[in-house]
C-alpha cells in the first residue's frame, strides 16, 4: 500500500491506496507541519510507501518518493479523468493552472504572490463581511448578477466591497461578485497558456459552491471531484 501525503500550507491532506482507496485523513497544518504529518501518519497506518508533495515535501521523514505539486496535481487529476486537459487548484495561499496533454504535464502557470487570486481572498472578505466560508458560499448561491469588483488587491477589494455595502447592494450579489472577481483573475492568469476543455477543478476554493459556479459561467466542460482538496495527495500516491 502506498501513502500519498501533500504538505499544504492550510491543510495537510493524506491517502492510502492499495488497488483502490482505502483511507484518506485531513488536518490543519497550523505553521506546525511535522506534526501535522505525523497525524496522517497515525492515521492512516499499513503503508509499505510514502509519496510526499506539497510546500513541505521536504519535511516527510522516511519518504521514499518526493514530487512537486505540479507534478502531483497532474497524475492525480489524470487518474481521476484521463481526457483532462487543463486542471485549475485554488489553495489557501497560492492558484495553479496545469495544462496537460496525454497525461502529461504541458504548460502551467502559479499565482502565488498575490492573494487576490487564492482561497485567502475569499476567506478575508467573508471575515469582513461577519460571514463564514459556509455562509458566503450559500449566499453566493442565491445570485445570477455579481457585482463587478475591479480591484485586484485584497486591501482595495475590501474598500470596493464595503462601498457596495454601504450602497446596500444585495449582499448575495456582492458575495457572488467576489466569487466572480477571483475566477476572472485565474481565467486571466490562465489565457497565459490557453485553458482547455475538459477542466477538473480542485483544491480547497472547489469545495466553495459560489467558486464552482463563477468558474461554470465561463468554462462549460468543468468537473469538481469527490474530496477536490485531495487531488494532490491521490497524485502523489498513484505516481
Amino acid at each position: 500500500m502506498v501513502l500519498g501525503i501533500d504538505i499544504g500550507s492550510c491543510y495537510t491532506k493524506g491517502i492510502l491506496i492499495d488497488t483502490r482507496v482505502i483511507g484518506k485523513h485531513l488536518v490543519k497544518t497550523s505553521f506546525k507541519p511535522k506534526s501535522a504529518i505525523e497525524e496522517v501518519k497515525n492515521n492512516l497506518t499499513g503503508y509499505d510507501r510514502i509519496v510526499a508533495t506539497g510546500y513541505g515535501r521536504e519535511l516527510v521523514m522516511g519518504a521514499d518518493r518526493i514530487i512537486t505539486e505540479i507534478s502531483a496535481l497532474a497524475r492525480g487529476a489524470s487518474y481521476i479523468n484521463p481526457a483532462v486537459r487543463t486542471v485549475i487548484d485554488i489553495g489557501g495561499q497560492d492558484s495553479k493552472i496545469i495544462k496537460i496533454k496525454d497525461r502529461k504535464i504541458e504548460r502551467f502557470v502559479m499565482n502565488d504572490r498575490c492573494a487576490a487570486g487564492t482561497g485567502n481572498f475569499v476567506e478575508k472578505i467573508s471575515l469582513s463581511l461577519g460571514l463564514t466560508l459556509e455562509e458566503f458560499g450559500r449566499l453566493a448561491l442565491k445570485s445570477d448578477r455579481p457585482e463587478p469588483i475591479d480591484s485586484l488587491c485584497v486591501v482595495m477589494a475590501e474598500t470596493e466591497i464595503l462601498s457596495l455595502v454601504s450602497e446596500e447592494k444585495n449582499l448575495e450579489d456582492i458575495v457572488f461578485g467576489v466569487c466572480d472577481a477571483l475566477i476572472r483573475r485565474l481565467i486571466g492568469l490562465g489565457s497565459q497558456i490557453g485553458i482547455e476543455e475538459p477542466v477538473l477543478f480542485c483544491g480547497g476554493g472547489a469545495l466553495n459552491p459560489g467558486l464552482v459556479k463563477a468558474l461554470g459561467r465561463v468554462i462549460k466542460d468543468v468537473t469538481v471531484p469527490a474530496d477536490p482538496q485531495f487531488v494532490g495527495a491521490l497524485g502523489a500516491a498513484v505516481s
